[in-house]
């Protein structure tokens, strides 16, 4: 409630001073006894009732200004102003009904006459509006008012003694038939319970209780004025009214009436708890200390020590019970309330998930806490609790780190007060760790996406790098076919073409050679068929090896070697039957100078062999002489395989785009892992060296010797 809302509704508490400061002033000015001191007319025990009954009623007024806290204000302030001082039937006046009343009563009667008149009508409006609203009219309310003082007036002053008397018993039932239908208003309260929200009938059958235990011989007193006699006391009346205070208290403190804030009604209650555990201390103090000086008469200082001493470690843990007790028994919903948010608590550190921080906070968390609803708006969603069904009665903001993560909202109770401070504090606590929560379930769902997004795009990128590979191993494959086929059936095309050619002039001038040439020719001719065939099969092979990865197959593939320098010898000795001119008298020739042997892995030595035969046919092709040395040298874990013509040499930078011949050898040694190099220009000659790197292979070197 906003301060100004309090002042103001204090401010129309104005009847309730104005009908107290009366009262004193009555009770001041026409006391019981004139002339006497006040202990004449009162007792301590008629002071202490009558201040109950008082504070009882004036403590919710000024704390929840109402209109229901201001009848109960009025009803208790004319109720302790007749119980304040004692009073006895035996003192009526003996004339009560020969003359007119208000002249055989004193002033100090006709004031208690007129406050237990004002009784009925009192209670009958406070029982019809709270703790239930019932369908009293004000109508019939106010006409109580009416009918009450008409008769009161009728009474006070009627000339006639019958009539003075059917008034004074009108007037005695009608009070009683008001008091007993508030009574039964209150009882109907209490069986109307509504399930969403108890309390309102537990107040009710509080108040019923207690109002009809405390008040019934209230109502059997008056009958003491037909028999002038008392016939319940004056004291034991004031006994059974305690029960009035005493039921309100604990409706105030168990069920909240008239709504005071439930901190103020935990301190009272704390405070009393406090007082009463103090008393106990010093009254442990005091007993173990005379107990103790009974026992040691000469240590008297030193027990009164040892008690303070034993009292004081009793205290905090009686304290402490104590407080417990009075939690479980006055306040299991704030025991209830903790548990609740020490669970969800204990729930957010194994949380990880935003969905499930929305459904603990939203749906699981608010049963629990008694709330009508709750609602956790996430950002960028409208700050507002959305569609509810109440006000809100407490919401907090979600941040971390200065960034809003959104609000969380909490309903009102379905039963009970408002969260307290103690218990705002704890829900405050607990968005703060929901925050820190979302933030870390936000971090996580970030880096998953990211993770997904990574392992699409490594896939993405994996399967471009597959199509790339695929695309390349294609591309080398063709590259590789186009070596084999120019090293292979190219060559024994061009070297059955040159024989043709050669067989052609020599039909006429020497049939016999022609004959043996044709024969020749025909074995070159199955030859280059049955490299046209292995070529076919390697293209049939299920799954080709890339070139890339040739060398490292080469170095695993060291149980199968053949010897480089028998490879070379025979495709020397082929060259050299072949015709490389028009005279075939004329034979080219190979020098070789290399090792006795050279075992290389197969694969790397027809490679390598295979660049060697390349050259040398280039030699005799176009160096335009009959001679071309050979040498292979191993020195240093290199291996060099140079090829040396003295030709007309050739500029290398003019060798057309369509001679695959270099091509090729540059890509088997690059394949291999060595490197070609090409020494020539025109009318000098050409030098074509190949260097591999060999000594990863074991090969030994060998002694070099000429062929």
């Amino acid at each position: 409630m906003k301060t100004t809302d309090l002042a103001f509704r204090r401010w129309q508490l104005w009847p309730l001073f104005l009908l107290l400061l009366a009262e004193a002033v009555a009770w001041w000015v026409f006391p019981d006894a004139p002339g006497q001191p006040l202990t004449t007319f009162l007792t301590p025990f008629s002071a202490l009732v009558a201040g109950l009954i008082l504070l009882s009623g004036l403590l919710p007024a000024l704390l929840r200004p109402a209109p229901e806290t201001l009848l109960a204000g009025c009803l208790a302030t004319v109720l302790s102003s007749i119980l304040v001082t004692p009073f006895s039937v035996a003192r009526l006046p003996l004339n009560f009904f020969n003359t007119p009343v208000i002249q055989a009563i004193t002033p100090f009667l006709f004031l208690r006459l007129l406050n237990g008149i004002s009784l009925g009508p009192l209670a009958f409006h406070l029982a019809a509006r709270f703790p239930i609203r019932s369908a009293v009219s004000s109508r019939r309310l106010a006409f109580g008012y009416l009918l009450s003082y008409a008769l009161l007036v009728v009474f006070l002053i009627a000339p006639w003694k019958p009539l003075r008397i059917v008034a004074g018993l009108a007037l005695l039932t009608w009070c009683l038939a008001l008091l007993i239908r508030a009574v039964s208003l209150l009882l109907k309260a209490s069986r109307l319970v509504d399930p969403e929200n108890p309390r309102p009938a537990q107040q009710a059958r509080l108040l019923f209780f207690s109002i009809s235990l405390g008040s019934l011989l209230s109502f059997l007193r008056p009958l003491g004025i037909i028999f002038r006699t008392e016939l319940i006391s004056y004291d034991l009346m004031l006994a059974s009214l305690t029960l009035i205070p005493l039921g309100i208290a604990y409706a105030v403190l168990r069920h909240d009436l008239f709504g005071i804030d439930r901190a103020l009604r935990r301190g009272l209650a704390y405070a009393a708890l406090s007082v009463f555990l103090l008393v106990v201390y010093f009254a442990l103090t005091v007993g173990l200390t005379a107990e103790l000086a009974r026992l040691w008469p000469g240590l008297r200082g030193l027990a009164a020590l040892i008690s303070l001493f034993i009292a004081a470690l009793a205290f905090e843990p009686s304290r402490r019970f104590l407080q417990y007790g009075v939690d479980r028994v006055l306040y299991p919903d704030r025991l209830n309330f903790q548990q609740a948010v020490a669970e969800a608590r204990l729930s957010l550190t194994h949380i990880v998930s935003r969905e499930q921080i929305v459904q603990l906070l939203s749906q699981d968390l608010p049963p629990k806490l008694g709330a009508e609803w709750a609602s956790l708006t996430l950002a960028p969603q409208p700050d507002i609790p959305g569609s509810v069904s109440s006000q809100p009665a407490w919401n907090a903001q979600l941040v971390v780190g200065g960034q809003l993560l959104g609000r969380y909202w909490l309903g009102p109770r379905r039963a009970g007060p408002s969260y307290d401070p103690d218990e705002q504090a704890q829900l405050h606590a607990l968005a703060g760790q929901a925050a820190q929560a979302l933030a870390y379930a936000e971090a996580l769902e970030a880096m998953r996406q990211l993770n997904r997004e990574l392992e699409a795009r490594v896939a993405q990128r994996t399967a471009q790098v597959i199509d790339q590979q695929r695309a390349l191993a294609a591309h080398a494959e063709r590259q590789r076919l186009a070596r084999d086929l120019h090293d292979s059936v190219t060559q024994a095309l061009f070297s059955i073409n040159l024989s043709a050619r050669a067989l052609r002039r020599l039909v006429r001038r020497d049939p016999e050679a022609a004959i043996s040439g044709l024969g020749e020719l025909e074995q070159a001719a199955q030859q280059a068929l049955a490299e046209m065939r292995a070529l076919l099969a390697q293209l049939r092979a299920p799954s080709p090896e890339l070139e890339s990865n040739s060398r490292t197959k080469m170095r695993s593939d060291v149980s199968e070697k053949v010897d480089l320098v028998a490879l070379i010898q025979e495709y020397s000795a082929r060259l050299t039957r072949d015709p490389a001119a028009d005279e075939p008298s004329l034979p080219f020739q190979v020098k070789l100078t290399s090792p006795l042997e050279l075992w290389l892995p197969a694969s790397l030595a027809y490679e390598l062999a295979q660049a060697t035969r390349e050259a040398l046919q280039n030699a005799a092709k176009y160096s335009r002489v009959d001679q071309a040395q050979c040498e292979i040298i191993q020195a240093d874990g290199w291996l060099h395989v140079t090829v040396r013509d003295q030709g007309v040499g050739f500029d290398i930078l003019t060798v057309p785009a369509d001679r695959f011949g270099l091509r090729g050898m540059r890509e088997r040694l690059a394949a291999l892992g060595g490197e070609l190099t090409i020494q020539t220009a025109p009318g000098q000659g050409a030098i074509i060296q190949a260097l591999l790197p060999v000594e990863d292979y074991g090969i030994a070197k060998a002694q070099e010797v000429d062929q």
